[in-house]
């Protein structure tokens, strides 16, 4: 029998994740206090949220790792943890930065332009409010680009990847993985932003057959939105 992800491994990782995340929360409910953490939940606290959003990802890439674990050192390789030939694929972050202010400053521009309506999704706005001052920008680059694009690959293009690959096929595991990362960022308009620089990812991941040039494209894609957003207030 061929090695490979099993659905034992996606649901000790998605427990490992709630307990997680439970634990987290009830921990900065204790540190914070119960009026900042809500106030940080809902994006008044700054601060708060990037100390939110740091442990969040921290247990996303802990879930991910306490799933696979049975599988001993076989488990990075199951998760694209692998190397990969350099050829061209130093062109995945270039790519996905070109689609991604294509969409954004592109396509929400021209939105705006001919209906009138700003389809900005909240979490732009919130990326904006931290990386409000030096401090806190530093803080959501942390958080939201280097943490946040390794724990959501490991978790859509790892995790989920390896599974479905494993059942049913690369083609499969594009569309599937593409669809539950974009379907992660709730907002039905940056759901529609998001689809395509994650089908873009999803073939990079295929023909790549790494983890690793996504981690980079979507790590230098964030780090670079928040330091936009810090220089461009």
């Amino acid at each position: 029998m061929s090695l490979r992800l099993r659905f034992l491994d996606l649901v000790v990782s998605v427990i490992a994740g709630g307990v997680g995340l439970a634990g987290v929360l009830y921990a900065l409910n204790l540190l914070l206090g119960p009026q900042r953490l809500a106030a940080a939940m809902a994006g008044g606290d700054p601060a708060g949220l990037i100390l939110l959003f740091t442990l969040f990802f921290a247990v996303v890439v802990l879930a991910v790792a306490a799933g696979t674990a049975r599988h001993g050192r076989a488990a990075a390789g199951l998760l694209g943890l692998r190397p990969f030939l350099a050829r061209c694929w130093w062109l995945a972050p270039a790519c996905v930065l070109l689609l991604s202010m294509a969409l954004d400053e592109g396509l929400l521009r021209l939105v705006r332009a001919l209906f009138g309506a700003d389809l900005t999704p909240r979490t732009h706005h919130v990326v904006a409010g931290l990386a409000a001052t030096l401090p806190l920008a530093l803080g959501a680059t942390l958080a939201i680009g280097l943490l946040g694009p390794f724990a959501e690959e490991l978790l859509f293009r790892g995790l989920v990847w390896g599974y479905v690959e494993g059942r049913f096929g690369p083609r499969s595991a594009w569309a599937i993985s593409s669809l539950l990362f974009a379907g992660a960022h709730w907002e039905p308009a940056h759901i529609a932003l998001v689809l395509p620089i994650g089908i873009l990812l999803g073939w990079v991941r295929w023909r790549s057959a790494s983890l690793w040039p996504c981690v980079v494209a979507h790590t230098i894609n964030n780090t670079l939105i928040v330091w936009w957003a810090f220089l461009d207030p």
